[in-house]
């Protein structure tokens, strides 16, 4: 992607999952499967974080990123949104995303080795995955020695660059 869309992706790729906020607490810290009525509440919060991240002035387009970070290359995701309307930015954090919770230590299992979270995102690639991405990610990965940080290792403030953000933002424009 171009600079531009690196800093689109860049500003959306720590917000996916803001719409959790919808989880009651049973449901967001439950250390076994959800129920199907769980299950129902857990597929909104795409939809409920797009919502949220869209009524942010400029932030339309990190919105139509969260909205379809679980949209499947296939077209089988969430709601079957066609590949051609699934920002690429969504393409990258999904790959990213599967990436994520199969290293990271969770409540009910533990972590797989990057290896073999590497082999399950090629084994799921041209379906869950844009097979594109997938190359890209492992290459970065592999061959450019890309470290992947956990959430409990990142400072999301340096990160986001926020104070920057807003300076830039409330700069004054000339016409």
């Amino acid at each position: 992607p171009d600079e531009p869309e690196q800093d689109l992706i860049h500003t959306a790729a720590p917000l996916p999952d803001i719409g959790k906020f919808i989880f009651p607490d049973s449901t967001l810290f439950a250390d076994r499967k959800v129920t199907e009525d769980e299950w129902a509440t857990v597929k909104h919060h795409r939809e409920q974080g797009a919502m949220l991240v869209r009524r942010i002035e400029g932030y339309g387009p990190v919105a139509d990123i969260i909205y379809c970070h679980h949209e499947r290359y296939d077209g089988n995701g969430y709601y079957n949104v066609p590949l051609e309307k699934i920002p690429l930015g969504s393409r990258i954090i999904a790959a990213d995303g599967t990436y994520y919770v199969m290293t990271s230590r969770d409540s009910y299992r533990r972590p797989v080795s990057s290896e073999a979270a590497l082999a399950e995102l090629r084994r799921v690639s041209g379906a869950q995955l844009d097979p594109v991405v997938v190359e890209a990610f492992e290459t970065m990965i592999l061959e450019h020695g890309i470290a992947f940080r956990h959430t409990d290792e990142t400072d999301f403030e340096t990160e986001l660059a926020f104070d920057k953000r807003v300076a830039d933002y409330a700069r004054p424009r000339v016409a």
